[in-house]
């Protein structure tokens, strides 16, 4: 059994060698690089890595925009015996700079696209060396090092997430965890050689781990999308069918932005064969919009944050959802996770008919927060009913319910619960009751507390699926919940919601919409 993650690249370079292992195809112009090239560059490259004198586990930062050498550059650091930091090139300077400092990083790697952005906003760094992976290196320059040992333990890569206290958060995640949870994906999803699948996520956003990793594990040819083809949506679909794409992993919003392009018809994207979501909540009619027009494709929506390594529960869709359905399962735990809900009075249960604060344990449980003792003493707690051993277990902060069948429902974020007019309501739930009536194609609903106003502010941004009185809308919404959940302000919206550069919804931004 494969330990370390870029072992995969070495089973599938022997086994494929002259298959092509990445494709690069912005319309324009189109790169590739086979299993074997693959395999011989990220060898000498780790051998380079290692002659700048990096230590076993040093993190190195990866800076530049996803293309071939965004992969190289992963695997190289690997398979040096080091950790990987991708990094958003589109990040302000001063939260790069935070990951920088707090992952102690003294090497950045980017290429001929990002050399000069580089430049510019880490010279001030000190003791930081700035390497170009398109330039040529020369081995006769480097002394032939001992092949560093990596373990299932060692750490493989740390993405940072949004801190709540304004400071990014970096999750540790070893070899084992992402192992455990590829080895699962291939058999559930029984992906093979012949699956091409898109990388559609960024590198820093965790979803991209199932896209590299299970392509490279089964010797598939990983297709990254590319930067130009997500800022053009409509370019998508024809992206996808151009790339014969059998697999596509996304987050919703991306779903409903296709939906609304009316490009999602009968007869397109004849090569897909499954189309997996998670990230964030899978609207019940986007869902039912996809499953009418893609009969030969297998829906599955998942679930888990960062911490858990991608997603900790599935649900494959057997049947279309009806009107009414107004959330769609999460599903069950996946092989080697568990799932628990803490109660309110402190308990951990698993017994139908629960809500509470979903917490998670398993073999792809994160270690933690890099240097931040107290957010991970916070976060990961030991099993109360195991206190004889070590037994971690993460909280979420995410609110579930289970049904009598053991499946699960996300309720809503436990930070996004709020008191309003006296009562303490879901903002998810709002949301998912929304946009589950028939004229709503988007709704984002956000609270907003009274300081300079004389009241707390529920704000709820729509857009139509077409035009409608604006007064039998507000009328539709105040008739669909109960008198203390609904929205005292209505904003209809019929450009792009904003979002963040992982697709999901920009909320700060949309509550700016509401200041005036």
């Amino acid at each position: 059994m494969i330990k370390t993650v870029h072992k995969y690249l070495e089973e599938s370079a022997r086994l494929f060698p002259n298959k092509i292992a990445i494709q690069y195809n912005d319309l324009h112009n189109q790169e590739t690089i086979t299993y074997q090239s693959l395999d011989k560059f990220t060898n000498k490259y780790s051998q380079y890595i290692r002659s700048l004198g990096t230590f076993k586990q040093e993190a190195v930062a990866i800076f530049m925009p996803k293309k071939i050498s965004a992969i190289k550059a992963m695997f190289s650091i690997l398979k040096s015996g080091n950790v990987y930091v991708p990094l958003d090139i589109n990040s302000p300077k001063s939260r790069l700079n935070s990951i920088v400092e707090s992952a102690k990083i003294r090497i950045i790697i980017v290429n001929n696209d990002s050399l000069h952005l580089s430049a510019q906003l880490f010279s001030e760094l000190k003791n930081v060396k700035i390497i170009n992976i398109d330039e040529e290196i020369s081995l006769s320059d480097i002394d032939t090092l001992t092949p560093r040992q990596t373990i299932s333990v060692d750490l493989a890569y740390i993405l940072f997430t949004s801190g709540s206290t304004g400071v990014p958060k970096g999750v540790m995640i070893p070899h084992k965890a992402i192992n455990d949870y590829i080895e699962w994906c291939v058999e559930t999803y029984q992906l093979s050689s012949s699956d091409e699948i898109a990388n559609h996520a960024p590198l820093y956003f965790d979803n991209s781990t199932f896209d590299i990793y299970t392509a490279m594990k089964v010797g598939a040819t990983l297709h990254l999308v590319p930067d130009s083809i997500n800022q053009m949506v409509p370019s998508l679909i024809p992206w996808l069918e151009e790339s014969k794409i059998s697999v596509f992993f996304c987050v919703p919003s991306v779903l409903s932005m296709l939906k609304q392009t009316r490009r999602v018809r009968p007869s397109i994207l004849l090569n897909l064969k499954q189309l997996l979501c998670a990230g964030e909540v899978l609207p019940p009619q986007v869902l039912r919009t996809w499953m009418q027009c893609l009969p030969h494709v297998r829906f599955v929506n998942m679930y888990g944050p960062t911490e858990i390594t991608v997603d900790c529960t599935y649900h494959i869709f057997d049947e279309i959802p009806d009107e009414q359905t107004k959330h769609l399962p999460i599903g069950k735990a996946r092989d080697n996770m568990e799932l628990f809900v803490l109660t309110d009075e402190g308990e951990l249960t698993q017994a139908p008919g629960e809500r509470g604060e979903l917490v998670v344990r398993g073999e792809s449980v994160s270690y933690g927060y890099l240097a931040n003792d107290l957010q991970t003493k916070s976060s990961f707690i030991q099993n109360p009913e195991h206190n004889l051993y070590p037994d971690k277990l993460y909280r979420t902060g995410d609110i579930v319910e289970i049904d009598k069948e053991h499946v699960f429902y996300f309720i809503g974020r436990k930070d996004s619960q709020v008191k309003y007019l006296g009562h303490r309501i879901e903002l998810g739930e709002i949301e998912a009751t929304i946009t589950s009536l028939k004229e709503i194609s988007e709704a984002v609903v956000i609270f907003i507390p009274k300081v300079d106003s004389l009241e707390d502010t529920l704000g709820c941004l729509v857009k139509l699926k077409e035009e409608f009185d604006f007064e039998l809308i507000c009328n539709r919404i105040r008739e669909s919940l109960p008198k203390y959940m609904n929205p005292n302000k209505v904003i209809l919206f019929s450009d792009e919601f904003p979002r963040t550069p992982n697709g999901k919804y920009d909320r700060a931004k949309i509550s700016i919409f509401f200041d005036n």
